[in-house]
């Protein structure tokens, strides 16, 4: 797709750098190094964001780029979900152990502290 997409200023496709330096510009954060591993296959997967980033920039529906991305999405849910049911099993004292470490967790990454409910 890149190698069809002429920059009006040299006439030449867009260098991955050149696509990323403009996807980025838009407010989403993506390097000329992902964008390789995505065009070698080296990744597989891509950020629902990054994928309307690129799909904006060319100008086609995301869709195009996550042909995938409903199936995805639906394994991401069910496992999460499935780890949600393994701690609803837990005895009330362990979740609240959970809580705690998850909480201590979030603070030593610099997010928002959020007491139990």
């Amino acid at each position: 797709m890149r190698e069809l997409t002429i920059n009006p200023v040299d006439g030449e496709p867009y260098s991955l750098r050149e696509v990323a330096a403009r996807i980025a510009a838009t407010g989403v954060p993506i390097t000329d190094a992902y964008l390789s591993m995505l065009e070698t296959g080296r990744r597989k997967s891509i950020s629902v964001d990054k994928a309307v980033g690129i799909a904006r920039f060319y100008g086609v529906p995301v869709e195009y780029l996550r042909e995938n991305l409903e199936q995805e999405l639906l394994e991401a849910v069910e496992s999460q979900l499935g780890l949600f049911q393994r701690v609803a099993e837990l005895p009330p004292e362990a979740r609240r152990r959970i809580a705690r470490a998850v909480e201590r967790e979030r603070q030593a990454h610099g997010l928002p502290f959020q007491p139990e409910p």
